[in-house]
């Protein structure tokens, strides 16, 4: 029986995987996804019809389930009194309020990010469906664009013997799929780059550079707020012709309907599109596109031709023009401001930059010399003069050989040390030296520790490995390996406590999303690490004693608590501290924050009840009797959320629609107050009521995993979906 050969399957996606990929901003909490509204619409297949004056949806699978009617009427905001539950429809003209919330964006400035309603959601994924191929068209005009869709995503799954055996189970292949397949980052793959990182390292710009002397680097001035949704008409009207014979043309124009979306999700509001979800940027995406063309051919009439007279790329709404002669340059500005202007957009004054050869940035330098820092901090030999034995361990050696080998590791000195207050003040010596911010190394020094910190800890495991092999040894002196070991141990842990100072000083420094989610990274990192505590001698497994894990822990403990105090000097920063919330979880029971912290967080940041601080903070308090009274509190302020929207609107309103949802799972309230909730939302039969959260407990979780969280598998879903960092 040789080798299996590895089948490789490609599977058919279904149409609904838009939602979590396409639909949500990238700056939500970790613990709230809308991979279970994927599983929701997915297994019940809910299908619009659309008529002239309604749409009416209908579920085509597992028809006879009546509870998630119920459910969806609560989803989609198609509930009205005294109808059948099974009736779900909208009138076209239904007006749906998208849920906004701000995130840190560049110094004292926020981003307002939206999140559509779910029946908005439901309208994405038939969009898409209907129009991919159209899109795929007119996202494939331009020569200038680096980030643009190209094809439509596939995913093939090798059945293999080493799969199943990493995944432990064969029984759990449904659940084993929806996570691979769930953690697809976009519908369509992008051609090139998937990260503006990536496009500094590429030859392009390396190439470009031997070309062109000069460069400017310039962006639009408020792009998505600015753009207005009917110019997507004007964008595509020439395509019209072209996309009709493409497969998979449905009769009504693309640029009709994805005006017409656009304005669906966002209150039919014509002006600004929402800014966070992919489907945005493809939107813009068009738009520019259609600009970039009208750019080149009108350059090309005065004999500029790209990549000969000049090279223009363009990311999104960032643009990097390389160019010899400064008429050139004059005429491509000249040119690309006139375009913009027909589709009220504009360049920001104040945000060009201009390189001469060699194009190389201060923050390149500034990354050159953290590399050097952290090459310092992370490659010291642990064991001194042991670790070049230690990488090469080779297999199948005589039982005494091996002892030897791991005996010489009592003879090796342990030295790892690391000041916390001397690498912070390199830090800032950098910052200074470069004339750089901190928001412009932040998240990389951050990815940077957090990819060292990783390969340390295994180098570390590699030695420790041979204390433990040395106590099932009979001939080892088991008393003096525990005194070995338990320096080493202490040793480590003092030098993580020093590396948590420094990754909480990069932090505040620079409190934004993608930071934050670094932070969470590194953390997990440790905090997996420092679950394995215990007394050695008795289990050599473990790689702290107690004391040891306790030092650590509530280090971040308190690290994360002096965040929340001093969040008022940060006051646009709310968010980027709750959800530091779901880490201080992750140190388990014994490591809960004080009420009072809390407390005086919620006074101090001047804390709006939004949608994901309620979620957030429900989340933590949990069921612990500590948090009591400001779960009651919490549970009141939610109830007034209510209040404040009309009675018509609540329905159509996506925060109060994700957080009914969301309650009807939650295990931290009690049934009679997920009743007042449906209520206020308009669903007022009891018998309604029940049925809805019947199907809620089936359904177990909606959009917020409220228990059994796993952080590390979310985090590296999460990561990998970066767009802009």
């Amino acid at each position: 029986m040789g080798m299996k050969r590895r089948k490789k399957v490609k599977l058919n996606y279904s149409k609904e995987r838009v939602l979590f990929s396409d639909v949500l901003p990238y700056e939500c909490p970790i613990i709230f996804s809308n991979k279970y509204l994927y599983r929701f619409l997915a297994k019940y297949l809910w299908v619009g019809k659309v008529g002239k004056k309604e749409t009416q949806l209908k579920q085509t699978k597992r028809t006879d389930e009546e509870d998630s009617s119920a459910f969806a009427a609560l989803l989609f905001g198609c509930y009205e009194h005294g109808k059948p539950i099974s009736d779900l429809k909208h009138k076209n003209s239904a007006l749906f309020y998208p849920y906004q919330f701000n995130i840190a964006h560049k110094t004292n400035k926020t981003r307002t990010l939206s999140i559509i309603h779910p029946y908005n959601q439901w309208q994405v994924v038939e969009f898409y469906d209907q129009y991919k191929y159209s899109i795929l068209y007119l996202c494939n005009q331009s020569k200038y664009s680096i980030r643009k869709p190209h094809k439509i995503a596939q995913y093939f799954y090798y059945r293999d013997r080493l799969h199943r055996r990493l995944s432990g189970h064969e029984s759990d292949k449904v659940e084993l799929f929806f996570n691979e397949y769930e953690n697809l980052k976009t519908y369509f793959s992008y051609e090139k780059y998937s990260n503006i990182y990536k496009f500094y390292e590429d030859y392009r710009y390396q190439r470009a550079e031997k070309k062109f002397k000069l460069l400017v680097k310039f962006d639009l001035q408020s792009c998505f707020d600015s753009i207005y949704t009917h110019t997507i008409s004007w964008a595509t009207a020439g395509g019209a012709d072209k996309v009709k014979v493409l497969p998979g043309y449905h009769g009504s124009w693309v640029g009709d309907a994805f005006d017409n979306l656009m304005q669906s999700v966002n209150a039919r509001e014509t002006n600004g599109i929402v800014i966070g979800p992919e489907f945005s940027r493809i939107f813009a995406e068009i738009i520019l596109q259609y600009i970039d063309q009208k750019v080149e051919q009108e350059l090309l009439g005065k004999d500029l031709r790209q990549k000969s007279s000049y090279e223009c790329y363009r990311y999104v709404d960032d643009y990097f023009l390389f160019y010899n002669d400064e008429n050139d340059r004059n005429l491509f500005m000249e040119s690309l401001t006139k375009w913009l202007k027909e589709f009220k957009l504009q360049i920001s004054p104040s945000k060009t930059e201009e390189f001469e050869r060699p194009f190389i940035t201060k923050v390149t330098i500034a990354k050159q010399q953290i590399e050097n820092l952290l090459s310092t901090i992370f490659s010291t030999p642990l064991w001194e003069e042991v670790e070049s034995k230690l990488n090469a361990e080779e297999e199948e050696e005589t039982e005494d050989e091996e002892l030897d080998k791991d005996r010489e590791i009592l003879d090796k000195k342990f030295n790892i040390y690391l000041s916390a207050n001397s690498v912070n003040a390199q830090i800032k010596a950098i910052v200074r030296e470069c004339g750089i911010e901190y928001r412009d190394i932040a998240n990389y020094l951050l990815e940077k520790i957090s990819q060292r910190l990783d390969a340390f800890l295994n180098r570390y495991e590699i030695g420790f490995k041979k204390y433990e092999r040395l106590m099932s040894k009979e001939e080892a002196n088991k008393d003096e390996v525990e005194i070995h070991a338990q320096r080493v141990q202490r040793k480590l842990t003092s030098y993580l406590v020093s590396l948590i100072d420094v990754v909480f000083f990069v932090f505040n420094s620079n409190r934004q999303i993608n930071t934050t989610l670094k932070l969470l990274k590194i953390m997990n990192s440790i905090i997996i690490y420092g679950k394995r505590h215990g007394d050695f001698k008795v289990n050599p497994e473990v790689r702290f004693q107690t004391i040891s894990k306790d030092i650590i822990f509530k280090k971040i403990q308190d690290e994360i608590a002096l965040v929340l105090a001093t969040t008022d000097t940060h006051r646009n920063t709310l968010h980027e501290s709750l959800y530091l919330l779901i880490l201080a979880k992750e140190l388990g029971y014994a490591y809960l924050l004080a009420p009072e912290v809390i407390k005086s967080f919620i006074g101090k940041s001047e804390l709006q009840y939004n949608l994901f601080a309620c979620i957030i903070l429900l989340y933590y308090y949990a069921n612990h009797k500590c948090y009591y009274e400001q779960k009651a509190l919490l549970k009141k302020e939610i109830l007034k959320k209510y209040r404040l929207v009309a009675e018509s609107e609540r329905k159509r309103n996506s925060e109060l629609t994700i957080l009914t949802a969301d309650m009807m799972t939650c295990p931290f309230v009690d049934d009679a107050y997920k009743q007042s909730l449906l209520a206020l939302i308009g669903i007022t039969e009891i018998k309604d009521q029940q049925m809805i959260m019947r199907f809620a407990k089936k359904q177990k979780y909606i959009f917020t995993r409220w228990t059994m969280f796993n952080l590390n598998k979310e985090l590296q879903a999460k990561i990998s979906q970066e767009v802009y960092s």
